[in-house]
Parts: C-alpha cells; sequence; structure tokens
C-alpha cells in the first residue's frame, strides 16, 4: 500500500516527467525539422536545441532515479550504478547552468550594440564556432567530474533520509574539490550571465532614455526584444541557481535530509526541466508560435 508521500511523488512523476520530456522533445524535432528542410540555426537557436536535449536527458534521468527512490526499488540495483547515474546527473546540471551562459552571451553580443574591437571579434568567433565552443564545454565538464569517481567513497543505502539512492561517505578534501566543481560549474557561468544580462538592461536603458528625450511613448520592436531577453535570461539564471543550491545543499548535508524537506527537495529537482523549456518558450515568440500551430 503506498503512503500519502508515495501517491504525491508518484503524480509528480508523472506531471513534470510527461510534460518535461515531450515539450523538451517537441522543442529538438522543431528545430531539427528546420534543419532537415535547409533552413540554417542561428547560434541563440542551436544553443536552445542542445538545451532541449539536456533536458529530455536530464528529465529521463531524474524520472528513472525517482522511480527508484520512491518505491525503493534500490535492492534491483548495484551501489556502483545508482552512483553512476547520480554523476551523470551532476555532468547534465553543470552542462545544463553553461548552456544558460552561452544564451546569455548570444543575446548580449546580438541586443546590446558595442563597438569595441574586442567584442566584435568576440561575435565573429562565436558565431562562427559556437558548435565547436558547445562541444568543448561538455568535453571540459566531462574531465572535471570524472574525478568524482575516486575522489567519492560509496555504500549502499540503509535508511529513509536521503534523497538519493545510495549514501555518500564525504571527507573534508572531497569537500574541497567539490566545491571547485561547483565553481567552475555553476559560480563561473552565473557570474558570465549576471554580467550578460547586466550589460543587455543597460542597454535597454539607454533605449528608454532616448524614448524619454524625444518624447515617443511607444516601445520599438527592438526594446521588446531586449526586454523579453532580459527577462528570459534572469529567469533562467534565478531557476539555474535555485536548481544548483537545492543540489549543492544536498551535497554538504551528506544527503540526510528530513521527510518534509525531501518531498519539497523532490518537487524543486523533478521540475526544473520543466521550468526551463517553459522560460524557453516564454522568451521564443517563433517557438510559442509553432506550438500553437502544432496544437491547434
Amino acid at each position: 500500500m503506498l503512503s500519502a508521500i508515495q501517491i504525491i511523488k508518484t503524480i509528480i512523476l508523472i506531471t513534470t516527467g510527461s510534460c518535461g520530456i515531450i515539450l523538451n522533445s517537441w522543442i529538438v524535432a522543431v528545430h531539427l525539422s528546420h534543419r532537415k528542410k535547409g533552413v540554417s540555426l542561428g547560434d541563440c537557436d542551436q544553443i536552445v536545441l542542445i538545451m532541449g536535449v539536456t533536458n529530455v536527458l536530464l528529465q529521463g534521468l531524474l524520472t528513472f532515479s525517482g522511480i527508484i527512490e520512491n518505491f525503493e526499488l534500490y535492492e534491483h540495483f548495484t551501489k556502483e550504478f545508482i552512483f553512476v547515474i547520480d554523476m551523470f546527473f551532476l555532468f547534465l546540471t553543470f552542462l545544463w547552468i553553461w548552456l544558460t551562459a552561452w544564451l546569455a552571451i548570444c543575446y548580449c553580443l546580438r541586443l546590446v550594440n558595442i563597438s569595441h574591437r574586442f567584442f566584435i571579434g568576440l561575435k565573429k568567433r562565436i558565431s562562427s564556432g559556437i558548435t565547436q565552443l558547445l562541444l568543448g564545454t561538455a568535453v571540459i565538464l566531462g574531465i572535471i567530474n570524472i574525478p568524482i569517481f575516486w575522489t567519492l567513497n560509496i555504500k549502499a543505502k540503509q535508511n529513509t533520509t536521503s534523497t538519493l539512492p545510495v549514501n555518500f561517505i564525504i571527507s573534508d578534501s572531497d569537500i574541497k574539490y567539490m566545491s571547485f566543481t561547483a565553481a567552475f560549474g555553476c559560480c563561473l557561468p552565473t557570474l558570465i550571465t549576471s554580467l550578460c544580462m547586466g550589460l543587455s538592461l543597460m542597454s535597454l536603458l539607454k533605449h528608454v532614455q532616448r524614448m524619454k528625450q524625444n518624447h515617443s511613448q511607444s516601445w520599438s520592436g527592438k526594446m521588446k526584444t531586449l526586454a523579453r531577453a532580459c527577462m528570459t535570461i534572469f529567469l533562467l539564471m534565478a531557476l539555474n541557481l535555485f536548481f544548483f543550491l537545492t543540489i549543492f545543499h544536498i551535497i554538504l548535508s551528506k544527503f540526510k535530509i528530513d521527510s518534509n524537506g525531501n518531498t519539497l527537495i523532490f518537487c524543486i529537482i523533478m521540475a526544473s526541466p520543466v521550468g526551463q523549456v517553459l522560460i524557453l518558450l516564454f522568451g521564443n515568440s517563433k517557438l510559442r508560435s509553432d506550438l500553437l500551430k502544432t496544437c491547434f
């Protein structure tokens, strides 16, 4: 007989799992269909495509892990297998945050008028090598996460207070190493995202100032695009930071959370990929129109 908490978690698993996988798969399918038709994808579209793929993998992984955790199926899997799943989850989380940083950079370079030669050169390099940049980011994050296999000791789960299927024995040196990976995987891209968002906001404020000087009350198309881009990047950054802080809180607490906190954290983690795809739909009018055409 399922408990009330298990029923709640099952509903969350079904809702977030189906919505997250369907919506993100749809985003991937739309961009791939455009490429098949010979339409060249821009920098931002390529990043959104990889975001969709990452979210499909992340949502599928979260749903799989959630089923194991909710129905206590640990004995059917070895602790090494569960450990690999959790490490792959950390890799996808870091990649998720870095993709937001690259998207913020592309938005900033596209929308902000900066005549300095450095920014002009940077824009050309990113435009011509976005695929290599994304691939390089994934490779570097993979290399950084590999040593975790040797820094953490694991044992089978023996209590019900842990939020993940295995317990980790974490030493002070492990915390230092994981702090480094957190700094590179989360803090650095979040700082980059914040900088880009700040530059975009400054450009938006300059446009508003010009409007006041010209006594114009109507928003130009570029101003609307700037405002929507700023809001999109802010929401993505806030979601990513909140998501990662939740994960890092689990790590620092050595995966021992009370039952109420466990359920809340379960909801936050499971809903995060869905939240990201909704933010992307909010910030991309073309995607929204394609979705409406598909549904109706």
